[in-house]
Parts: structure tokens; C-alpha cells; sequence
């Protein structure tokens, strides 16, 4: 009885070994990730549409890390944030739409002669203006927007069904959200991340060494 106890003892060790190696390198590869988001930088390439695409590295964090990095340096987000139940993603981006000049040229053209020029400069958008009696001149219009898409897990009361949801929301009150197509990629774990695979594993390697 007390081999079996004392063996048992071993095998639960080994486990508890195994698992703390698993545990260990997950650690190493989320500090590699959150070192490697913090540190990219904004890149831009031509994609295969012959559009343009800006790309950067995606912070892999559980959730205490993304509240101390993202949500507690940002009030709106994590405002945004708390109308889910759970958190998946959270995408934030800045834009600026700029039109160097636009002319709109009179069909008709004005009897008077006149010269009207300014600068509107607005939170929303901005532009300068040159007008006469031929045409309407718009130059350097600049629309900006900061966009935050979240997805995450809705309910719609305390015990309710569970639905992945993803929000858009545009800071520019002028830009309006038209169509959404989003799908998520389940990934199933892979046979050699299951705990149960390493809990027979340790009690092999304990069966192992009492042999």
C-alpha cells in the first residue's frame, strides 16, 4: 500500500511537471507576442487587387493584459468594450480621406465677374474654396474618422444565449456603416495541447518509473 501511495505521489509529480513546461512556454510565446505587437510598426503594401493595405502585428493577450495595455489607456474603448459579455477582438484605426482638388465648373456662365475664396475647417471635415463666375474650386478636403471594430459575445439578459457579434463604430458622425460581412474561423485544439493527453502522459512516465 504504501509503494502504490508512494508511487501515485511520483506520478502526480510528473504530471504537475509537464503541465508547468506547457505552461511555461505558453507564457514565453504571449510575453514574444505582446513584445513584438508593442514594438511593429504600421506597414503598407500593394495587395493582389492592386489596392492598397496597411497591416501591423496583432496583440495575443488574455484578458487582464488587454485591460492594463488597451482598455485603461482608452476611456471610449472601454466603454464600447463593456456592452459585451466577452471580449474576442478589438480592432481600432485611424483614417484620413483627402481630395487634393475637386472643380465644378459653371454650365452657365455668371453676367458679373466676382472672386470668393476661404478655408472651412471643421472636427469633421475641412476644405479651402476659390469661387468666380466660371467655376467653384474645392481644394485639400479632408474627412478624418477613427474607426473601432469589436467582437465579442452579446446576451441579451443575464442568463441569455450566447451570440458573436461584431460592432462597428465611426467617430465621424458623417460616415455611416453600410453592409458587414463578417465570419470567425473556429479552431479546434490540436491532440497534443489537450490536457487529458499530458494527464496520461505524467501517469505513464509515474507507471514507468515504479516499474
Amino acid at each position: 500500500m504504501k509503494n502504490y501511495v508512494y508511487w501515485a505521489v511520483i506520478a502526480t509529480l510528473a504530471t504537475a511537471l509537464l503541465f508547468s513546461l506547457k505552461q511555461c512556454s505558453s507564457t514565453k510565446s504571449q510575453n514574444y507576442s505582446v513584445t513584438k505587437s508593442l514594438t511593429d510598426t504600421l506597414s503598407h503594401f500593394t495587395n493582389v487587387l492592386g489596392s492598397q493595405t496597411a497591416s501591423i502585428t496583432i496583440l495575443q493577450a488574455d484578458k487582464k493584459t488587454l485591460n492594463n495595455l488597451i482598455l485603461s489607456k482608452d476611456a471610449e474603448l472601454a466603454r464600447l468594450s463593456k456592452e459585451f459579455a466577452a471580449l474576442k477582438n478589438i480592432t481600432k484605426y485611424k483614417t484620413i480621406t483627402a481630395f487634393d482638388t475637386i472643380t465644378i465648373a459653371y454650365t452657365d456662365t455668371i453676367a458679373c465677374e466676382f472672386k470668393r475664396s476661404g478655408v472651412i475647417n471643421k472636427p469633421w471635415y475641412s476644405f479651402t474654396y476659390h469661387s468666380n463666375q466660371n467655376a467653384l474650386k474645392i481644394g485639400t478636403l479632408t474627412v478624418p474618422n477613427t474607426a473601432t471594430i469589436i467582437t465579442g459575445t452579446k446576451r441579451k439578459w443575464f442568463l441569455g444565449k450566447e451570440i458573436v457579434t461584431t460592432d462597428i463604430t465611426n467617430s465621424n458622425p458623417y460616415i455611416k456603416v453600410t453592409e458587414i460581412k463578417a465570419a470567425e474561423v473556429t479552431v479546434a485544439v490540436p491532440w497534443y495541447k489537450k490536457w487529458y493527453l499530458w494527464l496520461a502522459i505524467g501517469a505513464a512516465g509515474g507507471t514507468l518509473i515504479a516499474n
